[in-house]
């Protein structure tokens, strides 16, 4: 019984971990990473603002994802902007980050997933340029899944709306 219990441990573990370099291309309509367990049904303990509320298309902006206390750390996430169900825009992030990565869920840097990374590297509070397209016109929110480890994360948490005005 014993042995069997540590297997079944081990085996979701190993498959928690399976994405540990980030989001499959997979997750990218959905949000749902495939780490074998379900989201939080809790309010997220993070929050995603903007530098701006509004914007002007073609235009860059921040967006930042922050833990709500000093030991909310990211371990992992994804991270896009979306109008309705469309993900708009893209991410700008520099080649040697430790953390983050961009992803292309259907158009090259239309979001942003976490690298494999020691524990150290855990953030508490995450950074990201994004640019709309500059034919883009009316509101979008940041939607993100951020992953305090690979047994515990939230799926859907966004951002206040920002307008962007062609």
């Amino acid at each position: 019984m014993w042995s069997t219990y540590v297997a079944v441990v081990v085996a979701v573990v190993a498959y928690a971990d399976g994405h540990s370099i980030g989001a499959p291309v997979s997750a990218c309509k959905d949000m749902i990473p495939m780490h074998g367990v379900s989201a939080q049904n809790t309010p997220a303990p993070y929050v995603i603002t903007t530098s701006s509320e509004n914007i002007k298309a073609g235009t860059p902006m921040e967006v930042v994802i922050s833990g709500k206390q000093a030991n909310d750390t990211i371990k992992g996430l994804l991270l896009q902007a979306r109008q309705g169900n469309n993900i708009v825009g893209t991410f700008n992030v520099a080649p040697n980050d430790p953390f983050a990565q961009l992803l292309d869920c259907g158009t090259p840097g239309n979001a942003v997933t976490h690298k494999k990374h020691d524990a150290s590297l855990d953030k508490q509070t995450v950074a990201f340029t994004w640019t709309p397209p500059a034919d883009l016109n009316g509101e979008i929110k940041f939607r993100a899944t951020i992953a305090y480890n690979g047994g515990v994360f939230w799926v859907g948490v966004e951002s206040a709306p920002v307008k962007v005005i062609k």
